[in-house]
This record gives C-alpha cells, structure tokens and sequence, in this order.
C-alpha cells in the first residue's frame, strides 16, 4: 500500500484521468435501508492519517529504544551520528515501472433475483372454474394454468363457426352459377355459328331465285315463255329473300342472347368472388371468437415454477385484474434457470468493471458453496443515492438449488493484464485523490504527481505522470524508463523539501 507521508500539507493536487482503487480488495459495507456499498467516496484522508499516526507512534518507541540499547558516553554530534543518518536512508532504492498482471476483487452484497418474473392476469371476463397448476410447480411453455367458465364465449364461437359453414355454401352455390352462365355463353356462341349458317344458306337461295326471275323475265319479253311460269318463279323469289331476312334476324337475335350469358357470366364470377369474402370474413369473425374462448385456457408463457397463486374455485376474475391496491394477479410465474445476480459496484470501481469479468458468488443459505458467472451488462448510469453501479450477472441454475431473493456475497475479479506497476510503498498520497512518486533526478528525489489504477496487495498499476518542468495539463503514459525511489518516503520528502514538482 502506498506509504502516507508527514510532510506539511503540499498544494492539493486534482490529477485527470479515470478513478482508481486502492488495495488488493475493495469491500464495502452495505446500507441500512437498500443498495450497496456506502454512499459517497470513502474518506480516505482520515484513514490514512490514522494510519500514519500509528506508524509514527510504533516508529518513536523503536527510536527509544534503540537509544537505550545502543547508550554511549559520547557527546551530541560525535561518531555515531553519521551512522543514524545512514539508518534512516537504509531501505532506499531506485525502481523501474515493471509490466505485470494486477487481479483486483471487488466483494460487495448482492441479491439473487429469477431471470424472468411474470404476472399473470385474466383477459377476458369470466368465473373461475379450476386451477390446474399451484405455487412450487414446475410448468412448461404452454401449460395450462387455469380453465375459465365463459358460456356466453363459447356460444358466440359456436356461431361464427356456423357462419364459415353458411359462407363456404354460399361460395359453392355462386360457382355453381359461374359455371352454368359459362355453359350458357357457350351456347350462345353456337347458335350464333348455326344461324349464320342458315345466312348464307338462305343467301345462296336468294341468288338461285333471284337469278331464275330474270333469266324468265327474259324469256317472256321475247315471248317465248309463259308469264304464269314466270309468276311462279317470282314467287319463289320472294321466299328465298324473306328466308334470308329471317336467318339475319336470328343472328342478331343469337347476338344478343350472347351478350346477356357474358353478362351473366361476369355477375357470376363476381357473386363467386363476394362469397369468398363472406367467408373471410366469417373466418375472421370465428377466429377472433375462438381466441376469446382459447383465453379462457390460461397458459404459462415460458418453462418457469409458480411462486404465488391467488386465486380459487368460482372467483369471479377481470381483464388485467382490478385497479384497485388489493388486487393481485392469479400466479406469478418465474424463470430460474438461469438465475440473476443483481449487485451494486462502488463508484471507485465501476470504472473497472466490465462485461466477461468473473464474479465468485457465495450463498449465505449455503455456507462454504461457490458459483461462477460472468458480467453480462450494467446499468451504466450510477445509482444517485448509493453511488453505485448495477451490474447484473448470470449463473446457471440446472439443479433448481438457487432461489430468487437470496443474499450473496459477490466477488468480482478485474484483471489488467501486463500494465506499467510500481511497489505499493514507492507511492505516497496527500488528499483524497492526489498520488505522487519520487523521480530520481540526477541523484535527488523530485516529488511527481502521478495517476494510478488498481492494485493488489503488493504493487500498484501508474497510469500517467506529471511531465517535470513541462505545462501541469500534460500527463504523458508510463514507459518503464522512469528512475523511482521506493522506501522510506519520509526521509525522501524531507530531503526532497525544496525541489517537490508542483501539479495542476
């Protein structure tokens, strides 16, 4: 741990940079009335001065009695003075920053909570008819929790299923017109095809008589013929074109026979097309019935045990249960496998914490019992009140031995892996915040302000130094080249009185 020194209190230093913990293990007490830790940054100046207090106390009794171990008749300022000096410098040493592994532990209180924890309320209005499932039971996706009495749903379904039956008829019923007004226009075309067939056959007779006429005419001017033969003739003429307007008359007729069958073909595909959507609509109509009935089955939405059941025989129940402060859902419904770790991280090591760190979980229901997990997520905001982080952290639970609502105790360890360290007792602090090494500078200690990060029980991660003789917003990273004294700081800082380095 970084040695605190005795000096008379420097300029306070506010070095930038993230926060940092001290000690190989931050553990804090939790509060009186809920989260973690304790609220606000510890005061870590009164621990250290008290600290510091019991080292000089232990270091005055040592120095009595050296004296009177080590008595001599020798006046003040005689031989062996040069010897004390040499005592007080023994230790002192020059380091370099070492790369090397820091595993830090953060151990703080947490609590075991399910991975999901659902209310389960009613849907629809109805009586209770029976309870399948009750608290302690282990139920699957699916399982039907509780069976409702809803006559008047049932009866509604029952209806709108009669309904799809009445549609799908229907729907045959227009297809059977569809098909029959196809028939129909086929008929149509054919007779058309017939009639202008008797056209040209009553054409062809129109031109036999038509010609006959005039070839007798002939004959009758030049008198060779009889006009009663002629007259005959004529007759015949006259038929044959009243037979060929007939024939045009039937076309015309056909015609629009054929036009009124498409018509009607058309109104039939059209009725087809309607008693389709009858039918959706009355699948629509049935589908929604039946999911009022299919709520009256009330069903566990994933693998889970039943915590609470409120609920009993004939208990009148309302959608979403009632407004009222009394009322409580039918079951609750909790997924423990896994189960959650919920702990609150100090402020001074949330910085550190990170998803895929380990955590050790220790249960106080199962003493000497361990599990391992990982951080999966935090809140990233702090707590105002506590000054924590949230941080959440998995754990399997295949043997159903964890139960949601224990107290833990969370160890989570922070690796920082081969990062620039220092002895612990190569670092002083002055203040809250404020750390400083002893640079060796051409053989005397210039006191350096300086950043840290975690520690373990014996060195110390420096993140930044304060560049000597350079503007006080500069923090330039470690390198390994820096030459640091490591012992007793407080013969460095008397020695080091008059070139201490000034920081922001």
């Amino acid at each position: 741990m970084p040695t605190p020194t005795r000096e008379a209190t420097p300029r306070t230093i506010t070095p930038p940079g993230p926060p940092f913990v001290r000690g190989g293990t931050l553990v804090l007490p939790p509060l009186t009335k809920g989260g973690f830790g304790r609220v606000g940054p510890p005061n870590r100046s009164a621990m250290w001065k008290s600290i510091g207090k019991r080292m000089r106390t232990a270091a005055s009794l040592i120095l009595l009695l050296a004296a009177g171990c080590g008595h001599s008749s020798h006046p003040a300022g005689s031989a062996d003075r040069p010897g004390r000096e040499e005592n007080k410098t023994a230790g002192i040493r020059v380091i370099h920053p070492q790369r090397r592994d820091i595993r830090m532990t953060v151990i703080q209180p947490g609590t075991i909570q399910a991975f999901e924890a659902t209310p389960i309320y009613a849907r629809i209005s109805g009586y209770v008819d029976k309870y399948q499932r009750n608290i302690g039971d282990r139920v699957k996706a699916g399982d039907v929790l509780l069976d409702m009495w809803i006559p008047d749903l049932v009866e509604t379904h029952r209806q709108r299923a009669a309904a799809v039956h009445k549609a799908k008829v229907q729907i045959e019923v227009a297809e059977a017109a569809l098909r029959a007004a196809e028939s129909m226009l086929r008929t149509t075309e054919a007779r058309i095809s017939s009639a202008r067939a008797g056209v040209k056959r009553a054409q062809a007779s129109y031109t036999r008589w038509d010609s006959e006429f005039k070839r007798l005419q002939e004959l009758v001017s030049q008198r060779v013929l009889d006009e009663q033969v002629r007259d005959e003739t004529y007759r015949q003429f006259q038929e044959a074109v009243a037979a060929r307007e007939q024939a045009e008359a039937l076309v015309s007729e056909d015609i629009a026979e054929r036009d009124r069958a498409a018509a009607n073909l058309d109104r039939a595909r059209v009725d087809v097309e309607a008693a389709r959507a009858d039918l959706a609509v009355a699948d629509a109509d049935e589908g929604l019935a039946k999911v009022n009935v299919d709520y009256g089955k009330i069903k566990a939405p994933y693998a889970g045990v039943i915590t609470q059941r409120n609920v009993s025989p004939g208990d009148y129940l309302q959608p979403g249960g009632s407004s009222s402060p009394e009322s409580h859902p039918l079951f609750v419904l909790e997924q423990t496998d896994p189960v959650r770790v919920f702990v609150g991280v100090p402020e001074l090591a949330s910085y550190f914490i990170h998803e895929g760190d380990t955590a050790i979980i220790r249960f106080q229901a199962i003493p000497g019992a361990t599990r391992e997990g990982k951080v999966v997520r935090s809140g990233f905001s702090l707590n105002p009140t506590t000054r924590t982080l949230q941080t959440e952290i998995d754990i399997a639970n295949a043997d159903n031995h964890l139960h949601p609502g224990w107290y833990v105790t969370v160890q989570i360890v922070v690796e920082r892996k081969q990062v620039w360290t220092l002895p612990s007792n190569a670092i002083g602090f002055q203040g809250q915040q404020n750390y400083f090494v002893y640079f060796d500078v051409d053989g005397k200690p210039v006191r350096t302000p300086v950043i840290i990060g975690p520690s373990d029980d014996t060195h110390t991660e420096v993140l930044k130094k304060s560049a000597p003789g350079a503007n006080t917003n500069e923090w330039p990273t470690f390198d390994g080249t820096e030459r640091v004294f490591a012992g007793n700081l407080d013969v460095l800082g008397a020695e080091a009185s008059t070139t201490t380095q000034s920081g922001p």
